[in-house]
């Protein structure tokens, strides 16, 4: 009996994961405030607006923004907020065709926040992705901005110590 490539093959799955010298509860502040949203999703020379944000488990989020001058929107719903440990919503990229992913295609994004003796272990695990130069593109900007929320919830935490 022959098996279908399709059946082995790896699920499209990418899998980020950083420890952030922050607590728990200030690493998730970082990736929900808005105003702290806006710091870190997009690199510093990039530009953001939040249109919707409604954290709560069947709430809407939409952000808008362009990078390297090219637009992007990006939007969903949470399926789980569970402050400080755990976020998990969907996510539909706008202008995104030339990843090969199709326009309105829900992905999803799961963000666990695992607190490990005074810093916190950040994993966003991000399935459904299409194509291996979406995962990639997606791996690299998560990477990127795990970058940006360690320094950011890093400056919170100091500022609490102070």
């Amino acid at each position: 009996m022959a098996t279908s490539t399709r059946e082995t093959e790896a699920p499209p799955v990418v899998r980020v994961t950083r420890t952030i010298r922050a607590s728990r509860a200030r690493v998730f502040r970082a990736w929900t405030d808005p105003e702290l949203l806006m710091r870190w999703f997009v690199s510093p020379d990039d530009q953001m607006r939040i249109v919707e944000l409604d954290l709560r488990a069947g709430g809407r989020y939409r952000l808008e923004g362009t990078v390297r001058a090219r637009p992007w929107s990006v939007w969903g719903t949470y399926r789980e907020v569970s402050p400080p440990s755990r976020l998990v919503y969907t996510w539909t990229w706008d202008n995104d065709a030339e990843l090969g992913e199709p326009l309105g295609k829900d992905t999803l994004v799961t963000v666990d926040f695992r607190e490990r003796g005074g810093e916190t272990e950040v994993v966003v695990t991000h399935e459904g992705l299409a194509t291996e130069r979406a995962r990639s593109e997606h791996s690299a900007g998560w990477i990127e901005c795990l970058q940006r929320v360690g320094e950011i919830a890093g400056t919170l935490e100091k500022e609490k110590r102070s």
